[in-house]
């Protein structure tokens, strides 16, 4: 990989686009924010990478996630189904510390916000920031999770699921 490659994918590490990264054996499995929403996988007994992006590999992704791992942020499995189920396998984890969930979920949702056509993605993020941020009591997401909702109702005002996720964040906000 180039040197032009590796300080790009340190800017995207740095900039916390490395939403979480799975370690089994000598495999790495990642997300990593994008222009879209990329899957790693890097052996690191050979070099091999893949990514979903257009380059296929040996990307700034795969060089983001490399940083990642070289700062100790990913979570090591022993899991044998962390090949085949890996998001599933960091959110386990994500979950054992909902405050890294909430953070986690933030960061998704902020990036669906300007990614999901049809809404879907960013109500189920929405969703789940909102009993993260119960589980954590964390009020000072609430901020963002108006702005959230504020943009949600002006793109689909049509849909009866906005009043449904406002009225949501209402009643969380009136518990805490």
């Amino acid at each position: 990989m180039d040197e032009k490659t590796l300080r790009k994918g340190e800017r995207y590490y740095k900039a916390g686009k490395v939403l979480w990264v799975v370690k089994y054996g000598d495999r790495l499995f990642s997300k990593v924010l994008g222009t879209y929403q990329y899957y790693v996988e890097l052996d690191l007994s050979t070099g091999e990478n893949t990514c979903t992006c257009p380059l296929g590999g040996d990307c700034k992704h795969v060089a983001a996630v490399m940083k990642a791992h070289e700062n100790g942020f990913y979570f090591e499995a022993f899991d044998r189904h962390a090949d085949l189920f890996p998001e599933a396998v960091a959110m386990e984890f994500l979950a054992e510390v909902p405050e890294l969930a909430l953070d986690v979920t933030l960061k998704e949702l902020r990036f669906a916000l300007s990614t999901d056509e049809s809404g879907s993605e960013v109500a189920r993020l929405f969703r789940r920031a909102l009993r993260l941020v119960g589980m954590t009591g964390k009020r000072e997401a609430l901020h963002f999770l108006e702005e959230v909702i504020e943009e949600y109702r002006h793109v689909f005002s049509d849909y009866e699921l906005s009043l449904k996720l406002e009225n949501e964040l209402r009643e969380l906000e009136t518990a805490l």
